[in-house]
């Protein structure tokens, strides 16, 4: 089992900055919007609140804060969760998040969002149609023309950065796609793309072909419905999902590759989508363990699974609360609570507060200290 204690001997490969790269989202909105689509703290008996309320992502003094807690506790990119041109978070991170004066060295990336932007077909995957195709090549030329060569992108190697979200899914021409739209960015702006795939899954067998056309992959989150439901620690949930990566991770090396891995701190769907009867993945790693115990494992568990050619690890999530996969601070006060049960699935919830940035805080003090 991966404990607390491990995170100083599984921190580092070496005394190399690490960067963190940190799933964010700016689609929350004064009027309610995605707060009101379903979010499971603000549901429980005893609801518990963000520690910055029911914000607007666009609310200076919100990004301020976020800003200050990012450089405070370590989380050096937001990855930032993109659904196309003309969005309501397409316009927050153009016009408020990227220009923000609280920024600092905080960098911006984007997730492009492909089932928002190209759909999913009955069969859960995304058929790439010649329609589709244009649409990812004129979206990125967006993507160029708007962020890429702007302050703060995040860049590797001097190459702007995207996240494929759900690569993994595509189907038909994918090959021609990915390569169409570098050769798109290359001939009309001199710019290669730094690529990432959103490629490991828990269902699916790593695909050399596709994983061989990105720079790097990731897996956006560990958590699959088709998982058995229960404890963690009872399940040796971090160890399957470690050894996973390492699969993926062996497949991407022979491609020549990188690999970004990934730490969750718990995952619970039941109140954005109820009828899919989605597990609650508990952030204790059992009945007796504390709430910050599954993402001390998940980064105890892919410390050494970054690959020292970037040195890029990825949390899942700063502020996802529709998924209950967000660090970002509650606020403290109510008391723990394991209702509703449709909700919570009997698992004790309760406020977390600034703990689990504390927690990546201190994993990235060991890394720092690890000997080269």
């Amino acid at each position: 089992m991966f404990t607390a204690g491990a995170l100083a001997s599984a921190a580092g490969a070496g005394a190399a900055p690490l960067t963190v790269g940190a799933y964010y989202y700016a689609w929350y909105g004064q009027d309610g919007a995605q707060w009101n689509l379903g979010t499971p703290r603000l549901q429980l008996d005893r609801p518990e609140q963000p520690l910055l309320g029911r914000y607007d992502s666009a609310d200076p003094a919100v990004i301020a804060q976020h800003y200050a807690w990012a450089q405070e506790y370590g989380v050096n990119v937001f990855l930032c969760s993109w659904r196309g041109p003309g969005t309501a978070d397409d316009a927050t991170i153009r016009d408020d998040l990227l220009p923000s004066p609280a920024r600092g060295p905080t960098q911006i990336a984007l997730m492009y969002e492909s089932l928002e932007r190209l759909g999913m077909g009955p069969d859960n995957r995304i058929q790439l149609t010649p329609e589709l195709s244009q649409r990812m090549i004129d979206d990125f030329d967006y993507m160029e023309r708007t962020y890429f060569e702007r302050p703060g992108y995040y860049r590797i190697d001097g190459r702007p950065v995207a996240i494929v979200y759900a690569s993994r899914i595509l189907l038909g021409d994918v090959a021609g796609t990915i390569l169409a739209i570098r050769d798109h960015l290359i001939t009309t702006y001199g710019v290669n793309p730094y690529l990432i795939g959103d490629e490991v899954d828990w269902d699916l067998p790593p695909d050399p072909d596709r994983i061989g056309l990105f720079d790097a992959i990731t897996g956006y989150t560990p958590y699959s419905r088709t998982q058995a439901a229960g404890w963690p620690s009872e399940l040796g949930y971090v160890q399957s999902i470690g050894r996973r990566d390492r699969q993926f991770q062996r497949v991407a090396k022979a491609e020549g590759v990188a690999f970004v891995p990934d730490a969750l701190p718990g995952f619970d769907s039941r109140a954005v989508r109820p009828e899919a009867g989605e597990h609650v993945l508990p952030r204790a790693l059992g009945p007796r363990s504390s709430q910050v115990s599954l993402f001390t494992s998940m980064l105890a568990m892919a410390g050494p699974l970054v690959d020292p050619s970037l040195n890029l690890l990825a949390v899942t999530s700063w502020n996802e609360w529709n998924e209950d996969s967000q660090i970002e601070p509650t606020a403290l006060g109510p008391p723990p609570t394991t209702g509703p049960a449709a909700l919570t699935q009997g698992y004790t919830f309760e406020p977390y507060g600034l703990s689990l940035l504390e927690v990546l805080r201190r994993f990235e003090d060991n890394w720092a200290l690890k000997p080269p």
